[in-house]
């Protein structure tokens, strides 16, 4: 769906520029922002995203692109908060829209009925609720369509390494109600970018776990650093004196989660799914024709978000459904060069040395002290012998 957009040089840079440059992603989360999202840096990201889907769908006209681009830009230098931010999204979409339709005198009724219905129209009508899930998924996805929970899963494991904590007296390590089949939607691009890039979220808040230790990071999960969550795990275990049967299982299940997560290249994945599948969640047209607010906030009413959370239970055939791939924020390019990630093949690669090492380390010492012990036995009885013969 944007491909187009995402491909021209202006987006790249700009994407580029909000992930390395501070100055677009220090701004106020302000605590009416219809987000949970607490990291500026990728609450920074997911708008913009958020300010191109729109446009591709309420405008989508490559001739008014350039100049709402150019807008964008200047929006993310000027304004200190991010609710402002994305007002002025809306406030450009409207500008953008009455361009596109020619309209000259505002201040008329029903050229403002005009504008709203419009909007509704593409946006609401024809619009979609938004599904963010773990891009590992997009193949069978793309295959079989969309059935909520049914998809390969390791759930029974992870209820048994919820039993073995509870074992422990540890309790709620693991917080997801695996019997569920229902999947959460969204009306907002930037919730679904949030919950993609930590998807399954369950997984996410088990390595991240505060029980296991309060100087965990959370983007360690985001920049793939294998290694550093584990070893926590590894810790919390040792020293809660988890027997190694235990251990063993519940770090065999972690390792085959990660890898089963990372057998694709790691994007935000979303899936756009008509809103007429939520019938039950309309929004009423009449509800803003009948607005005595002035256009830019009826406008701005109209587009922001207003389901976070609903729930979807049927299943939505692959021609149903749409899937947008997006860049994450943590990529290798903006690691810090001190905190360098291992990948899980590259794990695997040092884990297998480890063992290598031990073996010629400690194979070749143990080869030794038998050679040794035998030639002193050698020594003794040769002795014995000497001293027998007199």
């Amino acid at each position: 769906m944007l491909d187009e957009l995402l491909s021209k040089k202006e987006v790249l840079c700009f994407i580029k520029e909000i992930k390395t440059n501070d100055r677009y992603f220090q701004k106020n989360n302000s605590s009416s922002l219809n987000t949970k999202i607490k990291e500026t840096k990728e609450l920074a990201l997911y708008i913009f995203y958020d300010a191109l889907f729109k446009f591709k769908i309420i405008i989508d006209d490559n001739n008014l692109f350039d100049d709402y681009l150019k807008q964008l830009e200047r929006l993310y230098v000027k304004l200190d908060d991010f609710e402002d931010v994305r007002f002025g999204i809306n406030k450009l979409l409207c500008r953008e829209l009455i361009t596109k339709l020619d309209i000259k005198d505002l201040d008329d009724d029903e050229i403002k009925k005009i504008v709203i219905t419009e909007i509704y129209d593409k946006y609401i009508t024809n619009g979609y609720f938004i599904h963010g899930f773990n891009s590992a998924y997009c193949d069978s996805i793309k295959k079989n369509g969309f059935v909520p929970e049914e998809y390969e899963n390791y759930y029974d494991r992870f209820i048994r390494v919820n039993n073995i904590f509870k074992n422990y007296g540890i309790n709620d390590v693991i917080t997801k109600d695996f019997d569920s089949k229902r999947s959460s939607f969204t009306d907002d691009i930037v919730m679904g970018c949030n919950y993609s890039s930590y998807s399954p979220m369950f997984f996410f808040n088990f390595l991240t776990n505060e029980v296991f230790s309060k100087r965990i990071r959370k983007d360690y999960y985001l920049i793939d650093d294998y290694v550093h969550l584990i070893s926590y795990l590894k810790r919390f275990m040792s020293n809660n004196l988890f027997n190694e049967h235990d251990k063993k299982y519940i770090l065999s299940l972690v390792f085959d989660e990660w890898e089963l997560l990372h057998r694709n290249e790691r994007k935000i994945a979303l899936l756009l799914v008509k809103r007429n599948k939520f019938s039950k969640r309309s929004v009423s047209l009449n509800e803003f024709l009948n607005n005595n607010s002035n256009l830019v906030e009826v406008v701005d009413r109209l587009l922001s978000s207003k389901y976070n959370n609903i729930y979807l239970e049927e299943e939505i055939k692959s021609s149903d459904l749409e899937i947008l791939l997006l860049d994450v924020y943590y990529d290798k390019v903006i690691q810090n060069e001190n905190e360098v990630s291992l990948d899980l093949e590259l794990y695997k690669k040092k884990e297998e040395e480890v063992k290598k090492e031990f073996l010629d380390k400690y194979g070749s010492v143990s080869i030794l002290l038998l050679l040794g012990s035998i030639f002193i036995s050698l020594g003794v009885i040769i002795t014995v012998i000497t001293l027998l013969r007199g």
